[in-house]
């Protein structure tokens, strides 16, 4: 999710907090030292608690197909001048661990800890699709979230393309742990087949 730095018209700069709420990051920004949940969707201790993100449509993609659609792409150096290994990821073997590091609450067995779920919230009703799941289907997935149509768009080899509603307008989506998703979103449904 990629969300606006203007909240109530004033422009924020955000950095990350190294704070956790339910394992999920803290943002803070720069002005007030307010702390930002990403999940939330809003500031949760500091002068601006309680004011809201707003959410900017965003995609995740592979390199290979964004260079495919944007072949003339630059990208931002690791040169920065700081004796930093910007190749190697601090949190490697959090990934292939099936714990969770840091408590959240109660986790609902719906799926396990660590899948990764495509979330979407319309108008305070959630759904969390599996990735695995999507997967399995591609083309285009159509279900309905609080009543609205949705399409996911997943492309041959797994990827997600796309979420869009009936009349193609992107509709916000994130991708996160399931343990994350439900922490914040607790009467969440999830996507199956079935469906």
């Amino acid at each position: 999710m990629v969300y606006s730095r203007k909240v109530n018209g004033k422009i924020y700069t955000f950095g990350v907090s190294g704070r956790l709420y339910k394992s999920n990051v803290l943002l803070y920004d720069h002005q007030t030292e307010s702390l930002w949940s990403q999940l939330m969707e809003k500031a949760v201790a500091g002068p601006l608690a309680g004011k809201k993100l707003t959410k900017l449509n965003a995609s995740r993609t592979s390199w290979k197909a964004w260079m495919k659609k944007n072949p003339h792409t630059l990208v931002l150096s690791t040169d920065t001048g700081y004796a930093r290994n910007y190749s190697k990821d601090p949190y490697k073997g959090y990934y292939r661990t099936l714990g969770i590091w840091f408590p959240v609450g109660d986790v609902r067995t719906d799926l396990s800890p660590k899948e990764m779920v495509l979330g979407i919230e319309i108008n305070g009703e959630a759904r969390a699709y599996p990735l695995a799941l999507l997967r399995e289907m591609p083309g285009m997935v159509k279900d309905e979230v609080a009543g609205k149509p949705v399409q996911i768009e997943v492309a041959a080899d797994g990827e997600i393309v796309g979420v869009r509603d009936h009349r193609g307008e992107p509709v916000p989506s994130i991708f996160s742990y399931w343990f994350a998703w439900q922490a914040f979103h607790p009467e969440t449904t999830v996507y199956s087949k079935e469906k």
